[in-house]
């Protein structure tokens, strides 16, 4: 008796595992780790407002062979420690498929680690630095460029339009700040031009004037940034006020295509020009009307950062279309034969260098014009004429 009272427990315990593991018509499982709360709260709203469209129009659309798509997103403050926890605990504990997510490079480095040793896939977001995808980690994939990739243009327009002897840098103290700041320096440098100021500044600090006074002191003619939006917005206010008057000011990405920028700077915003990864009047299938979906969905704009969230989840459904096991190592397997197109263009996942399954994507140079973001460079892809000599300040911003 004790013997049956004994296998019929392990029976009730055994069989609805059984059932889960084997039911073919379970939702598809994606974790999502973003920055939903913290100094990059923005980045992942916009994020996360982009998997949900992209999520819901894959399953009105009869999802994935009949099965529903579903994401569990876990927020993970912008502390690298608390992505590397949300990662194991969405493999461990909810059994997702693939990972994807990461609005910062800190996170993305925690995020992989965990994803390669659980041999889990995990598509990056947006976190950029280079040696993420130099590891030779089998389970690590990242659909936007690397930070090496970012300055092409930047670089291109310096050369052919202004041409500036002299450079001062205004960069966050973060993993990105600091890459993008030795980045660009070196490959200006290379250009024959000199470095006259570094100012290095703490996420959260809204009094720029010091370190501002010294880079106006130094006459450079660019002003190079890497910031958040709002203390971008803070730094061109700052600026505005100080009479700083570079060239150019030029700002890397990250904080200075989002529209929270230019809301906050207001007119100290114009003229600013900043790398750029994506604009919905690209010739790429389906921007337009995801930017449109997502203004009359969310009331609100969207820029590069959705875009990526977006298309992360269309090469996603792709994978698992592809894949006869839906299981993570064969998501893995058709991750690594993807050929798709993409609201963020066109993703292929090869090797360059010493980095391992990176997509390979074009960047940009936009510039601030009346309150309207437009790519100005590349001359092929601008979507309007670049304002250069930049106008004087006007009395306030």
């Amino acid at each position: 008796m004790k013997m049956i009272v004994s296998w019929i427990a392990i029976s009730l315990v055994l069989v609805p595992m059984t059932c889960r593991a084997e039911n073919p018509t379970a939702a598809l499982k994606v974790g999502v780790v973003l920055s939903m709360t913290g100094a990059q709260a923005r980045f992942g709203e916009i994020q996360r407002n982009s998997f949900l469209l992209a999520v819901d129009e894959i399953n009105k659309a009869g999802g994935v062979n009949g099965r529903q798509v579903a994401i569990i997103v876990e927020d993970d403050n912008g502390q690298p420690d608390l992505a590397g926890s949300a990662a194991e605990k969405l493999i461990s504990e909810d059994g997702v498929l693939v990972l994807t997510g990461a609005s910062r490079s800190e996170a993305g480095w925690a995020i992989a680690a965990v994803a390669e040793q659980k041999k889990v896939p995990f598509l990056i977001t947006s976190g950029c630095v280079d040696e993420i995808t130099e590891q030779g980690w089998e389970y690590v994939f990242r659909i936007g460029p690397p930070l090496s990739h970012y300055f092409g243009p930047l670089l291109s327009f310096l050369e052919k339009v202004v041409n500036p002897q002299t450079l001062a840098l205004v960069c966050e103290n973060s993993l990105f700040g600091r890459e993008a700041a030795n980045r660009f320096a070196k490959a200006f440098q290379k250009t024959g031009g000199k470095i006259v100021a570094r100012e290095i500044f703490q996420i959260g600090s809204t009094d720029f004037r010091p370190m501002l006074i010294k880079v106006r002191n130094s006459k450079p003619d660019v002003v190079f940034m890497c910031s958040l939006p709002i203390e971008g917005a803070l730094l061109m206010r700052q600026s505005q006020e100080l009479n700083l008057t570079p060239k150019i000011f030029a700002g890397t990405a990250q904080g200075f295509t989002i529209s929270q920028f230019m809301l906050v700077a207001g007119g100290a915003s114009d003229h600013v020009f900043s790398v750029d990864l994506w604009s919905p009047r690209l010739p790429y299938a389906g921007a337009q009307k995801y930017f449109d979906d997502y203004v009359l969905r969310f009331l609100s704009s969207t820029d590069y950062h959705g875009a990526q969230a977006y298309a992360c989840m269309q090469v996603i459904a792709d994978a698992f279309n592809r894949t006869p096991s839906l299981t993570p190592s064969g998501v893995r397997q058709a991750l690594t034969a993807t050929d798709t197109q993409t609201v963020f263009g066109p993703v292929r996942f090869v090797s360059e260098g010493k980095m391992t399954q990176q997509n390979s994507v074009r960047t940009f140079l936009s510039q601030w014009l009346g309150g309207t973001l437009e790519i100005v460079w590349p001359k092929e892809f601008a979507s309007e004429q670049y304002v250069y000599p930049i106008p004087p300040w006007s009395s306030g911003p």
